[in-house]
């Protein structure tokens, strides 16, 4: 189980010192890559446009910090993540009986009559909703 990682703290370090976040992250790697890559990013600018180095050193300064910040959180993020997995119960196991079989169809009985005197299909009353003449059921 890895300690979760202040994302502010590795925000605030790669503020004082390009790649230093990353590093506080245990990505040696990138920490190194990073701080190589402002640094030439600064050598490139200050020979190519040397006004510019003050606006460029801020937004590489800055970028490395956000994405220090960034990769803390998604660190932390993946951490839950696993642990949360390993905390969780096994699914429920179904098992299905052999003997469960299938309902029986049920029979409905019509619930219409036919009118003897007009001949219309109506609703079982007493008496044709058409005619008036008393009603039988058909059965």
């Amino acid at each position: 189980m890895t300690t979760p990682k202040k994302p502010w703290v590795a925000f605030l370090l790669s503020l004082l010192l390009t790649g230093a976040g990353l590093a506080y992250l245990g990505k040696w790697g990138w920490a190194v890559l990073n701080f190589l890559a402002a640094f030439g990013i600064g050598i490139a600018v200050g020979f190519i446009y040397p006004d510019g180095i003050t606006a460029v050193s801020i937004g590489v300064w800055t970028g490395s910090a956000v994405l220090a910040k960034n990769v803390a959180e998604k660190l932390n993020r993946e951490s839950a993540a696993s642990q949360s997995a390993g905390m969780q119960a096994p699914p429920p196991v179904i098992t299905v009986s052999a003997d469960i079989k299938a309902p029986e169809p049920i029979m409905v009985k019509s619930a219409t009559v036919l009118c003897p005197k007009c001949g219309a299909n109506a609703e079982v009353a007493n008496f044709c909703s058409e005619c008036g003449a008393p009603l039988t059921p058909v059965s």
